[in-house]
Formats: C-alpha cells, structure tokens, sequence
C-alpha cells in the first residue's frame, strides 16, 4: 500500500486520467473537460513552460479567477515541479507587490480583468516578470494545441519526489506581514485522500465550487474531486446567489461548503425545484454561525450539514462534525479526519488529559512544509513536532475537539480568561439578532473588558439592558459584555471569519456601556 506521501496531485490526476477519461472534470461557464482532456491540456501546457525556462522550484503567480485556466496552470506547475503562488485578488496593489517581492516569481498568469491590478502593483518595487493572459487565445492556442495523448512527469525529463513544494498561499497577515504557506504535493493529495474518504465520495461526486481556489477551503474540496474522479463545477465570481443556485440545479450537484451569506438569500429563491434538492452535504463552521440556518437547511431542504476546522498550513479541514453531533455539543469541531492527528498541548509541548484548556496541535502528512523565508515563524508553529496552530481548546474523552478561540484573541480580565467565541454563541441564540462578535478593550480597572458589536434584523430592536438581561445566568459575570455598539455590519473575510483585530481597534465611548 502506498504512503500518503507518495501521493501528488499529479498522481492523483494521472489516474484520473487513466480510470475516468471521459467522465466530466470541469464545467467552467460553457467550456466542459473530461478528465483526459484536462490531463492533456496540463502536460501541453507543461512542455510549454518548460521551453520557456521554467523548471522545478521555480515561482508562477496565479492571479486568477476559479476555473479550468487556474487549475491547468497549478497542476502545469505541479507537473514541472515549479511552486504556483494563489494570489488573492481581492488585496490592494500594496499588497500584491509586497507577496511577489517575497515570492518572486518567474511568470505571471493573470486574467485580463485582473491586469490593471497587476500593473499598479508592479509600479512599486516589483520587478516586471513574463505576464499570461490565461483564458484568451494565446492560452488556449497553447493547452489545446494537439491535444496530446496522455503522459506524465517521467515523459518530460524530470524525476519529481512527490513531497517537493506544490504550491504557496498567503496567510491574512493578522499578526502582521502576510507569511507564505508553503505546501507539498503529497500533503494537498494526502488532504484530498482523507476529505474524499471521510465525506465518501465516489466519481459520481459533483462539487459545486464557490469559494476561491486561492483559499484553502476551495484548493480542498477541488483537490477532493481529483482524489475521487469526481466534477468541479466553478461558480463564476460575478453571478449572483440566484443564479449560482440555478448552476446548483443545473448540473445537479451533490456537495459544496457554501458558507452562511450564500445560504441565506437562498431561502427566498425557491431553492427546491421539482422537489428536489440536489445537494446533500453542505459544510459550514464548526462552533460558529447561525444554528438556526442550519436547521432550516437539514429539515426544510433535507440537505446534511457537517461542520468543520481546519487551516491553510494544514490543507484546510482537519476535523468534522455532523449535525446531530453538533446539536449534542454545539461547540464541538469533531474529530479528525483518517489523515490527522489532534492533540492538547502546554507552551512546553506537554500533552494535557482531556477537559484540560491549552493549544490545539495537529499531526500528519498534510502539514505544511513551513513558511517561505521565514525560519523563525516556521520554529515557532512546527518545533515541537506538531503544528502549533494558534488555537485555544480542549479535548473531551471521546476524542472531540472543542475551539476556544485564537490564542491572540484571548480577552483577559480582571485575572479570568474570556473566549470570545463564548460571548458570540449567546448572541447566536438571540432571535433578533443577525450577527455579533466580540473583542477585548483596554479598560483602567479590569485590564481589558468584552465589548460586543451587534447586528439587529431589519425590523427588531433590542436595548443594552435587554442584551444583559439575556446574559445573566447564562455566561459568568465576568465574561458579559460591559460595552455594546450597535452596527450595520461586521468585518469579515471572504468566508466569513470574523477580523476582531478590526473591531478591537474601533474607540470605545461611554454612550456605549452596557
């Protein structure tokens, strides 16, 4: 039996390639590819990079929209060993210069929308590298030129292990500058494997795809579809939520992790047509969100819910967690999937019994190989032999993990630890509420204080006093809010994780106690 780590998604392609020739591997607007068509498209846009001087370890930027062009110019990378850098193209020209100084990459590929973007960013201190236009006809001329029989790493020349670097993608930069999570092709694959395991996915699979590829949740659940010859099917970036429900029908898919502000307009859309709803897994936050949409989309779309944690320097989802366990501990992550292994873990890398508060760590082929260039900062997550994760929990004695919170997000008050995540889930429950976070705010007496930002539904109302009446009885003194701002919406990311250092950064009013 092969290791995981003989695993690539150059692998994983090949036999798709093989045993699914002629099954669907994209549907990407009007252009369809089977899995051999992709393969062949792959290796002639290797061979091109490669007379082009592009070889292993060399950098291509992707700065791209989701679809077949990103995923034949990453698995094109991979093929040749070079290391493809996923390029968020929702960031500042600033911000895209300062990643490729860092990267520095030998090619760009852009999409023609993106190319101003690109040239304000190479107007700073960037040097200008070969740009691609991907999806035009120069790009098609060269992936569809002959469409080649297919053939594999050996067929070019090269002799690739499968744990050499694959690709990088930028953390959010909370702590500071962005840092490049460098990950193996084994360890994408090894993540795929176990995802597509533990969901059960046969090629029969169609994955409505939503969420950007350059974000490890999209990379994951692509990666899962070469893992089981299923089909991607790429939501294009400028339809709307109904007509991305209308792909969903279409071409009847079976799974997506469509988060909360895709799901929400949806209850009005009519999204059951002739009594069907073809999705039957949807993947949400473990510990966070709104349990009641949740349950709306179980009872009323008979669809399954499964939540999830993961991180990018862990390939993305590394535990799960069904509904109804979810509803026996709501703030569960689960447990990990069949290719990790989770732990507790003190500052001196003790491991801690259950029920017991500390790190939670993570263990298996799927953690990345470290943070590009950045030798200290991949010490501090991986010196113990486990990947720091940054994360406060527990574990109980049936082997769930429970999230507390980020480390650095921990509210000190007064001597007591508040986890914010705490605060929120009260919030959660409250019908008139759409949405709230909390922070910690310096404060003269206590050290720090919970403040609570809160976002009503259209019509409701709800006072401080109120809020702190619903709290009393449920959450420890200490941990209830002592200030309160009312406001039209919170910062989040583009899957809605919270940006509590936003929050925390917003003044503090005495109008606003509670």
């Amino acid at each position: 039996m092969m290791h995981p780590r003989d695993f690539s998604l150059d692998t994983l392609l090949a036999n798709c390639a093989a045993r699914h020739a002629h099954r669907l591997a994209t549907v990407d607007g009007d252009q369809r590819l089977t899995w051999a068509e992709l393969d062949a498209r792959v290796t002639n846009l290797a061979r091109w990079l490669l007379a082009r001087g592009i070889g292993p370890g060399d950098r291509i930027a992707l700065l791209l929209t989701d679809g077949a062009p990103f995923v034949t110019t990453l698995l094109a990378a991979g093929r040749i060993g070079a290391i493809a850098v996923l390029l968020n193209w929702r960031l500042a020209p600033a911000e895209i210069a300062w990643i490729c100084g860092n990267a520095e990459p030998a090619m760009t590929f852009v999409n023609p929308r993106f190319s101003s973007l690109l040239s304000e960013a190479e107007a700073g201190e960037v040097q200008q590298v070969d740009e691609i236009h991907a999806g035009d006809g120069f790009f098609e001329s060269v992936v569809g030129n002959a469409l080649r029989p297919i053939q594999h790493p050996q067929d070019l020349g090269l002799n690739l292990a499968p744990d050499r670097p694959l690709y990088m993608m930028y953390t959010s930069g909370t702590t500071g500058r962005p840092k490049g999570c460098l990950q193996a092709g084994s360890a994408v694959a090894a993540s795929a494997l176990g995802f597509a395991q533990h969901r059960g996915f046969g090629h029969t699979e169609v994955l409505l795809s939503v969420n950007p590829l350059f974000h490890v949740v999209g990379m994951q659940q692509f990666a899962a579809m070469l893992a089981c010859g299923g089909t991607s099917v790429f939501a294009g970036r400028d339809d709307s939520n109904a007509a991305i429900l209308d792909l969903l029908h279409r071409e009847g898919c079976t799974t997506t992790s469509a988060f909360p502000t895709i799901c929400f307009p949806w209850q009005g859309m009519e999204p059951i047509r002739n009594s069907v709803m073809p999705l039957t897994n949807y993947t949400g936050g473990a510990g966070m969100g709104r349990p009641q949409m949740y349950d709306f989309i179980e009872r009323e779309w008979d669809a399954r819910v499964v939540g999830g944690y993961g991180q990018t320097e862990i390939c993305g989802f590394a535990t799960f967690v069904d509904y109804a366990d979810m509803l026996e501990a709501p703030r569960s992550i689960g447990w990990t999937l069949p290719h990790v292994t989770m732990s507790v873990l003190d500052s001196e890398g003790n491991h801690l019994q259950p029920g017991k508060e500390g790190e939670l760590c993570l263990r298996g082929p799927s953690v990345m190989l470290g943070y590009w260039h950045n030798p200290e900062a991949s010490e501090a997550a991986l010196g113990h032999g486990w990947l720091r994760t940054g994360d406060l929990g527990t574990m109980d004695e049936l082997g769930r993990g429970y999230l507390l919170g980020r480390a650095k997000e921990l509210i000190k008050t007064g001597g007591e630890n508040v986890y914010p995540a705490e605060v929120d889930a009260i919030f959660a429950a409250m019908p008139e509420v759409a949405d709230a976070g909390c922070c910690g705010v310096p404060d003269k007496q206590w050290g720090e204080a919970v403040k609570a930002f809160v976002v009503l539904k259209p019509g409701q109302t709800l006072t401080r006093e109120d809020i702190t009446d619903r709290f009393k009885g449920q959450i420890a003194g200490y941990k209830r809010p002592r200030y309160i701002e009312f406001v039209e919406q919170l910062p989040r990311d583009p899957i809605g994780k919270l940006l509590r250092r936003e929050l925390s950064a917003r003044p503090v009013t005495p109008d606003q106690a509670a």
